[in-house]
């Protein structure tokens, strides 16, 4: 499973390409993936994630690196070590 710091590693890439759908939707089945596995499906970052990352564009992609970057800062004690 992926690590919440290489999702958001792999955000920055997207961002610093050519914005790509096809990468960007892969990043976010992954990304929710582990938001769920981590924090559960009804932990308020795991809904907004999947909320904010709805639309196909670099917006949601900005908006569920944030999640990421705050659910790491927020558990990381307990995050980075699963």
């Amino acid at each position: 499973m992926a690590t919440l710091t290489s999702l958001i590693d792999a955000a920055k890439v997207i961002l610093d390409n050519r914005f790509d759908a096809q990468r960007f939707l892969s990043w976010q089945s992954l990304a929710f993936l582990t938001l769920t596995n981590l924090l559960g499906p009804l932990h308020y970052y795991t809904k907004n994630f999947k909320n904010l990352t709805s639309e196909k564009n670099e917006r949601s992609l900005l908006a569920g690196e944030g999640i990421l970057i705050a659910a790491r800062e927020n558990f990381t004690p307990q995050v980075q070590a699963t």
